[in-house]
């Protein structure tokens, strides 16, 4: 394993986080278990990172990934698509998003990306509430609202962000009180850091249980306590459901379902793609439809359809 281990070392980044002293190679999983280079199988309690929802090799999905392959692999959303559009409209139907519109990414990072650029677009700001020891991805805007700092290597940032309590119930300065008064705590030192923060503030962006930050979170409401002040202010509520979407908290579809309140805006990946790589992003039609950019140009349009009506 050496060897491989000193290619990995040679041709990809030093900051690629590598498990065990002695890293192991997986070449293949079947049903729960997986097996490395050397034939030894493992119970698979890793799925990836949080990833796969289903078996290895599943018959089924390996048949349907196999049928569309061999259909088509790619193309433009400047044409439709049947199987998109089913599958959006299957997405705005389980997430009680009122009058709900669907964007498809290619991972969890790239729709936190995309929900940062609704709110802020919308909102006209660049400042964003997060919760402290969050983490919302691996690109540059979503590093600079990640509150945990072995995920966020720099200061640099094209977002103001302020952090606030409630991710971690048990290891904060509010340690020890009952659920009501920690939320109270919570709501107060929200309302603290909105009378301290210069201009309006674009979205407060939150998981409803934190992953890397320790598989921690408040209690069930306070996220709708949030909200109730949020909306004061005309504050977004993005849900960041990359890890707790798809019925993963065992007890709800969605993570915000546990707090008595809808969000503006919800993010999800992992789960919908089993390992493949698919994100996306939930909001009601007013804010989807708020950008004003396109993926073609105006003119392009225009050209389009004089094209289509000489036809």
């Amino acid at each position: 394993m050496s060897e491989l281990l000193d290619r990995t070392r040679a041709v990809l980044p030093s900051w690629l986080a590598i498990y065990y002293e002695d890293p192991i190679e997986i070449t293949h999983g079947e049903g729960r278990h997986v097996w490395d280079s050397d034939g030894q199988c493992y119970l698979d309690f890793f799925g990836g990172i949080l990833t796969t929802m289903t078996a290895h090799a599943l018959p089924e999905v390996t048949k349907a990934v196999a049928e569309q392959a061999g259909k088509i692999i790619h193309s433009s959303t400047l044409y439709l698509n049947r199987p998109m559009v089913e599958l959006a409209e299957q997405i705005a139907t389980v997430s009680e998003i009122p009058d709900a519109k669907v964007f498809l990414t290619t991972s969890g990072t790239e729709a936190n990306d995309a929900a940062l650029l609704l709110a802020s677009s919308l909102r006209r700001s660049n400042q964003v509430l997060a919760l402290r020891n969050s983490y919302h991805g691996r690109s540059f805007s979503t590093i600079a609202i990640t509150g945990n700092r072995s995920w966020s290597p720099t200061s640099l940032s094209p977002f103001q962000t302020y952090y606030v309590h409630g991710g971690q119930q048990y290891r904060s300065p509010y340690a020890g009180l009952s659920d009501g008064e920690y939320i109270a705590a919570c709501v107060a030192d929200l309302r603290e850091i909105l009378d301290h923060a210069g201009g309006d503030i674009a979205a407060f962006i939150a998981e409803p249980i934190q992953g890397v930050g320790g598989f921690t979170s408040g209690p069930d409401g306070l996220l709708g306590a949030f909200a109730e002040v949020l909306r004061e202010h005309g504050i977004l509520w993005i849900s960041d459901e990359v890890q707790t979407g798809w019925g993963r908290t065992g007890e709800h579809f969605w993570g915000w379902q546990a707090h008595g309140a809808t969000p503006d805006i919800v993010t999800f990946a992992k789960g919908v793609g089993n390992g493949l790589s698919m994100g996306g992003v939930i909001a009601p039609a007013p804010i989807m439809d708020s950008l004003g950019a396109n993926s073609i140009s105006t003119s392009a349009r225009r050209s389009s359809a004089t094209s289509a009506a000489r036809a």
